[in-house]
């Protein structure tokens, strides 16, 4: 393990409690809701914030703080799940372009040039439009917008890393390339793997929100804050407690995880004076 990452260790363990946080969010943020999304109330059509609904309630008299927070898995579990695949594709992409060099990287980034060069959110929405509107394909769709990033990002480091003499000693020692990706080169990228990963989640949040919004992701009757914020805009003008909630919560949960990316970033930035044990 490189001197780089034992020394941060300690902090990037701390790191992981963030990531468990926002799991057990997920899990466990639907069974605080103090009313059922469905639930309907006649009797409480579009009433303001008071102390039986604390965020209000929408056009159908359903409780907006319990589906704001049933909303919380439609939301962030997509993210999470495409920023991990997204952030392991890449990886992998990245170590291997930049350990080979010549051809075959130039072949590899200059595909992943023509993703990149399309707006990340009109790339997802053509995949979900084609593919259908199921978790999966949003998933698939919000991967498939990181990944190049990633790989870029990575393949960076592992072409500045290539020239170090350790991993020249490799060469001449013939070791096999798994050895070299697996044991020399990737423990000396897990900081950057940790903070490029935070900083995928807070963006995935918000393209999976915006397909929401738009209507390419969950479907009614289920809540999601994107989907919320759309349900709840032609109401705007005399119950904006509808939009403000859902849109409260994508703000806070993406600053949140932008906030601790950047905090990564900084405690774990790799400097060209850093040594490899």
């Amino acid at each position: 393990m490189s001197f780089l990452v034992a020394q941060h260790m300690p902090r990037l363990n701390r790191s992981l409690y963030f990531v468990m946080l926002a799991v057990l969010l997920i899990l466990i943020a639907p069974e605080l809701a103090p009313y059922s999304s469905e639930q309907f109330d006649a009797t409480a059509v579009l009433s303001p914030p008071s102390w039986s609904h604390p965020f209000g309630t929408d056009e159908y008299g359903r409780d907006v703080l319990s589906r704001v927070l049933e909303g919380t898995r439609p939301t962030l579990l997509p993210a999470l799940l495409s920023a991990l695949i997204a952030v392991a594709a890449g990886t992998l992409t990245g170590l291997l372009a930049g350990y080979w060099g010549g051809w075959r990287d130039e072949l590899v980034m200059r595909s992943l040039d023509v993703l990149i060069s399309l707006p990340g959110l009109i790339l997802a929405m053509l995949v979900v439009a084609v593919a259908g509107g199921q978790l999966s394909t949003a998933v698939a769709a919000i991967a498939l917008v990181f990944w190049p990033r990633s790989a870029r990002l990575i393949r960076s480091a592992v072409v500045e890393l290539a020239q170090r003499d350790f991993i020249l000693a490799c060469r001449i020692r013939q070791e096999r390339t798994t050895y070299v990706l697996l044991h020399e080169l990737l423990p000396n990228l897990w900081p950057i793997v940790v903070v490029d990963l935070a900083l995928r989640i807070a963006y995935a949040i918000l393209i999976a929100a915006s397909l929401s919004y738009l209507g390419l992701g969950v479907h009614p009757p289920t809540p999601a804050w994107g989907l919320m914020v759309k349900e709840g805009q032609q109401f705007i003008q005399f119950a904006p407690w509808l939009v403000i909630f859902p849109c409260a919560a994508i703000s806070l949960v993406s600053l949140l995880t932008l906030g601790f990316g950047e905090r990564l970033r900084r405690i774990l930035s790799i400097h060209a004076s850093g040594t490899h044990r």
